[in-house]
């Protein structure tokens, strides 16, 4: 149980960090190097797809993770009170 909890929260902190780190990247790339093409036809694509695959990839491990969290806390606390 405590191994698929650790898993759900390491897959939501992945998906976190596809939907903020790699489009802060190519942003600051962008403001650092002006000749690269920022439009949507050019570089500019890329945060767009991680922005969305970042979106969609916590459409799973939100409500996954949501879940995970309770019955953790209700197999653990379940369990404690059962061994006093």
């Amino acid at each position: 149980m405590k191994k698929i909890f650790f898993a759900s929260q390491i897959l939501l902190a992945i998906n976190l960090f596809i939907l903020i780190v790699p489009p802060a990247v190519f942003l600051i790339a962008f403001k650092l190097f002006p000749s690269i093409n920022p439009t949507e036809n050019g570089f500019g694509a890329y945060p767009l797809l991680f922005i969305v695959c970042g979106i969609a990839g916590l459409f799973v491990t939100i409500p996954f993770s949501a879940i995970m969290i309770i019955l953790y806390l209700l197999y653990k606390y379940k369990f404690s009170k059962n061994r006093q």
